[in-house]
Order: C-alpha cells, then structure tokens, then sequence
C-alpha cells in the first residue's frame, strides 16, 4: 500500500508493451493472461488483473477489471475497475502521453498509499472514484477526486499538487460527522487556492472560497457564507478538545462572512435566527487583535441568563484594542436600551446611552456580572447619557431596594477615571417618582450634581419620606492631589435601625432619628482623610423602642452564657433545691418591645480626633450610658466607654476594645 500511483504507471508502461508485442492478443479472451505475464515479468507477481477489455472501436482505451495490488505483510489493495485512455498522440517528447486514468472502487484502510510518478509518463487526469478512506481521525465515504496534471506532495490528507476536485458524501473528524463536502481548487508549490468549498455541518450550510501561500500560515477567505446552523450545548460538549485546538491553530483572514438563519442555544445564552454579516475578520476571533473588522448583527430573539431579549441588532467597528460601537439596540425588560460609543479593554466611553421604560428584577448572577464588568473597569465616560422612567427592584439583599419611576440625565460625564469612582466630570441628575428601602418610602426624590475639571459640587440633594425628610449639598475636588471636600445634610424621619446596621452597637434600636452632618477634610488617601476629617453631628431620636430588658443585655454584653438572675429565694428550700434553682435556665419569655428614652447625640470630630458627648438610654429596667473619644490616627488611644446598669448590677467596658476586661457591679447588698 506504499506505492498506489507508482504502480498504476506501471500498469500503463505494461498495458503499453504489450499493446506494442502482443496487440492482437488483447482482442481475444487471452488479454488477461498476456498483460499478467508482462506484470509478472515486472512485479514478481505482486499485481493481479482478472480481465481486460479492448475495442477496435476505441483503440486508445484500455479496460482493466479486478486489479489486485499486494505489497508484502499489509492488506492488499483491490481496484474494481481502471480505465485508461491515451493521448491523441502517445508518444511524445521521449514521453508516454495519457489523457486520463479513471480508477474506480478503492478501498484504503490505512491512509494514502506512498505516491510516486514516473518522468517517463505524462499523464493529463487521474481520476479516483467511490472510495472508502480512513487514516487516525479521518473517515471518509463515497469520496471521488479529479486531478488535472497531478504530481506528488506531502501531506496526508490530499497528497496531489494539480486543479482538484474532490467530492464525497460524508467525511468524519474526530467524531464530527461533514456532509456533502465539495472542493474545487488548485494546489501548486507555490500556492493553494480552492474557488468553491461547500459542505454541511450542524444542520448548517456551509460555502467559501480561501487561498492561501504555502510559505504562509494564514489562510485568505474571500466570502463565507453559513446558513441555518443550529449549535446546542449537548451537541457542542461532543466536540473534542483536539479539534478545537486544530481549529484554534488555523490562522483566517475573512473578506466577507454572512451567516443566516441560524441558532445557538448554551446555558444562560441563546440567539434565535440570527443574521450577520462580517468584513475583514481575523480567525480564532479575539476581540481586542481585530484589524478594521466590522460586525453587524440581528436576530429575532435571544436570552441571557433566562432574560428574553427582542429585537436585538449590532452593529461595531474593530480595530486593535478598540470596538467602535456604532449601534447597538434592543427590547428587553419591557423597556428599550440603545448604545452608541467606544469600548477598549479596560473603558467605556459612550456617546449616547438611552434606557426607557425598562423593569429591571436582577438576579445575583446578573447583577455579579455587571459589577464584575464595571469594576474591572478603569475608565467609564458619557456624553448624554438618559434613562427613563425605569423601575429598578433589588431583591438580593435584605432588606430589598426599589425604585420606581427612575430617571437619570446627564451631559458629558466622566464617573470613573484611573480605576476610581466619582463624578470628575459634568452634569448629572438623578430622580424617582417613588423609593423604598426597609419599608422606608420616598416621593419626588431629586439628586443633582455637576462637576468640572474634577471639582465636584453636590447641588441638591432632596429626598422627601413618610415622615420626614433629608436634603444636603456638598463639595468635592477630585482632581487636587489632597481632594479637599465639604458636606452639609440635614435629615428627619430616619429609622434608627439604618444606622444600628452599620456599627455593632450593644443594645438593639430603632426609632426616628432627626440629624445633621456638617463636616468637611481631606480625601487624597487614608492618612489624610485620618488627620483632617472636621465636623460634627447633632442628632435626636424619638418614639424609640428596643425589645432587649436588662436579663438579655447582662448576658449579650458579657460575651458569655450565664443563668439568668434568680428571683428572692424560698426560705424553706434546701440547700440541695438551692443549688438546682441556681443553675435551672428559665422558661424563655416571648420578647416585648418596650419604650425607651434617648438623650440628644452630639459627636464632634476635629481634625481626626472625635469626640462623643455621654448620652443615655432609658429602658424599663435598665440605662445605658455612652460616650468617650477616638483617634483617626491612633485609633488604638480611643476610649468609648458603655456602661449598662440595672436594679443591683451595673457592667462597664469599653466599646473599642476586646470585652474581656469587662467591669461588673453589684450594687446590692
């Protein structure tokens, strides 16, 4: 099997020799006999025919039956039928001239045989039909091939130089199963040109042209062309790794692409009859190395992470390190979203941004995504930038968040510059008809601010609740080294419960808390900001409550499990009873929510150095009391002392230190 073409050429030689000695033999039923006689004398019996063929009628074409090729310990090879017809002239130039060699019925298990042509034979066109071939990951069926004026070449897929085609009903690769390939082209040393490639894979349709030099490794695809492709994730997970990799490997410039009619469905992702058309594109596709590439795109649907998206188009420049965006829009949400603007690897520098009427519910895998992208960014700009009548509702954190009636305007903004967030640059205003967070509700909010050069001014900030309300302005300069800064709000109606949030206070509150902020300091880093925050905080709190009594604290403030108190003892118990009702837990009681009494609050920071005026909190059978001073700089030095006294006890220790060294205090005697 290692010299397939060789012998077919000494099959000719031979027909030839003895069409020249015994021409008149091959009209008879001896024509079989004389040409394995003369194949003997050459071969060793190697080749076997079991009959020949031969027309006074057509006297240059020879028909061989049953050719039988052996070659030592490998399978032989069988050839049901070879055709021969000599050239006008056969001989010419020292040189046997053969218009064509049909070889028809192949069956090669182990690849193509070794090729190899003889300088003495000119032959015009071998043809090879209905072969089986497999060689490793190649299985083809019904393959048949043309070769105009073939000479040899080493590759083992298609080992011809010469204007090929080769056509075949199916071919596999690494398990993937290509239909109907048809390929007409013209392999030289110098070049590999294919001006018609067609094939299915996928349900899809598949049509190119591509040439390429083969001192190059980049193949040039004039038009691509794919229609009704239908990729599933069951059917992609079937792709092997190898193949990917082999695909991965081929470098393709595209001129021209056009997908049609085609789907793709993956989990959280799906396109339904997608169109798209592409120019100069570079394959294996990486968004950020495309040279002058352009990409536009529709579909009827598509779904991201179960969210139905309609109407989607697409429509991006490519250049190194830059998408273009030029459009692109869609229906989603029950809203619209539209997209002009510039992307790079690490910015977003949009020139319009237009949201309307959208009802966002994100997911915790969708709302991931979107901080993961923003905060990868380093730079995030837009010139006009409006969102309209949105309704925003964050369910995946507790308590809940919602907007209703969102609005957002703004001119020439700048939101993100060297990886941190701020307004640095122009004008932005952001509205509600209607807020909620923790079942506190808001009306009419208005917050407007505007920045310029990296001075920014907080404007108005108009937040309208319930019961209350919160309004403030402020100032920020971004763009001095120190980024000096002011801030002025004054609040009523907010739920103490806010604030019991962010520090880890003692006692459980909540009530309304009426307050004002006026500070102001440094912000260019942590040190500074330490040693410059100035300001103070007024705050008052009524109808306060808490559902803790002095028992619930006692044991909550100490760290620690111990009994709870015992009532007055029975004198007539026994020493033994005495101890078991000492260590016996009590019946858990439903907890009360009971009033309580705040003192005014009043911290004062000056210059890093805060101070906490004592205030107390009354409770049925109880009081607390807390104040004491902290150090932005020697945090270390603070002492915020927190005293909790009942009818016979009192505990003492200080709320920025370990509470291990807790002070107890009986007071009973």
């Amino acid at each position: 099997m290692r010299k397939l073409l060789a012998i077919i050429v000494g099959l000719i030689s031979l027909v030839i020799v003895a069409l020249s000695a015994s021409y008149a033999a091959l009209h008879t039923k001896y024509a079989a006999q004389v040409v394995n006689i003369a194949l003997e004398y050459a071969y060793q019996g190697d080749i076997q025919v079991r009959e020949v063929h031969y027309s006074y009628q057509e006297p240059k074409h020879l028909q061989l039956d049953g050719v039988l090729l052996k070659n030592g310990d490998e399978e032989p090879i069988l050839i049901e039928k070879m055709d021969i017809w000599l050239g006008k002239h056969a001989w010419i130039d020292n040189r046997l001239r053969i218009d064509n060699v049909l070889v028809d019925g192949l069956t090669l298990q182990n690849g193509w045989p070794k090729l190899g042509f003889s300088n003495y034979i000119q032959l015009n066109k071998l043809s090879i039909a209905n072969i089986d071939f497999a060689d490793n990951s190649w299985v083809g069926r019904d393959v048949n091939i043309q070769i105009k004026h073939p000479k040899k070449r080493d590759d083992r897929l298609l080992p011809f130089y010469g204007e090929i085609q080769l056509s075949a009903g199916q071919f596999y690769w690494q398990g993937e199963a290509i239909n109907n390939l048809f390929l007409d082209g013209d392999i030289t040393p110098e070049h590999s040109t294919f001006y018609d490639i067609r094939f299915q894979w996928r349900k899809g349709q598949f049509s190119a042209q591509a040439t390429k030099k083969q001192s190059q490794k980049q193949w040039q695809l004039p038009r691509v062309t794919i229609n009704g492709l239908r990729l599933q994730q069951n059917s992609l997970d079937n792709i092997s790794q190898q193949s990917i990799d082999w695909f991965n490997q081929q470098a393709m410039a595209i001129d021209d692409l056009e997908v049609s009619n085609s789907s793709i469905e993956v989990p959280n992702f799906s396109v339904n009859n997608i169109k798209l058309t592409a120019e100069q594109l570079h394959l294996p596709f990486a968004l950020w190395q495309q040279q002058n590439a352009s990409i536009f795109a529709t579909a009827d649907t598509m779904s991201a992470f179960g969210q139905a998206i309609h109407s989607p188009a697409l429509d991006i420049n490519l250049q190194p390190n830059i998408a273009n965006i030029q459009d692109v829009s869609l229906e989603m949400l029950q809203g619209n979203l539209h997209i002009q603007g510039k992307a790079t690897p690490t910015g977003l520098d949009l020139s319009q941004l237009n949201i309307n009427n959208m009802k966002w519910i994100p997911t915790a895998e969708s709302k991931q995504l979107a901080l993961d992208y923003l905060n990868h960014l380093q730079s995030l700009q837009a010139k006009m930038l409006t969102i309209n009548n949105v309704q925003f509702i964050d369910l995946t954190t507790s308590p809940a968040k919602q907007a209703t009636g969102l609005s957002i305007e703004g001119d020439n903004l700048e939101i993100k510059k060297q990886g941190h967030w701020g307004l640095w640059q122009g004008e932005l205003s952001i509205s509600a008809n209607r807020a909620s967070y923790d079942s506190v509700n808001s009306k009419n909010l208005l917050v407007t601010m505007r920045s310029e050069k990296g001075h920014f001014w907080l404007n108005k900030l108009f937040i309208p609740l319930e019961n209350g309300l919160v309004k403030g302005s402020g100032e920020m300069a971004f763009s001095q080294k120190s980024q000096p800064w002011k801030l002025d709000v004054d609040a009523s109606g907010i739920p103490l419960r806010f604030f019991s949030r962010w520090f880890d206070l003692p006692i459980h509150l909540d009530g309304i808390t009426d307050f004002t902020v006026k500070g102001e300091g440094l912000y260019g880093d942590q040190l500074i900001f330490n040693h410059s925050v100035t300001g103070q905080l007024n705050a008052s709190v009524t109808r306060a409550t808490s559902d803790d009594d002095f028992q619930t604290l006692w044991l909550r403030n100490q760290g620690i499990k111990l009994p709870p108190l015992t009532p007055p003892q029975d004198p007539t118990t026994t020493d033994t009873e005495d101890k078991t009702a000492q260590v016996k837990p009590a019946k858990p009681k439903d907890k009360k929510v009971q009033s309580v009494t705040i003192s005014d609050i009043h911290l004062v920071a000056d210059r890093g150095r805060l101070s906490l005026k004592p205030f107390k909190i009354e409770g049925k059978d109880f009081s607390a009391h807390l104040g004491g001073e902290y150090d932005f700089l020697f945090p270390e030095k603070g002492n915020l002392q927190y005293r909790l006294e009942g009818e016979c006890q009192a505990l003492v220790f200080d709320l920025l230190s370990h509470k291990d060294s807790v002070l107890v205090e009986n007071n009973c005697h």
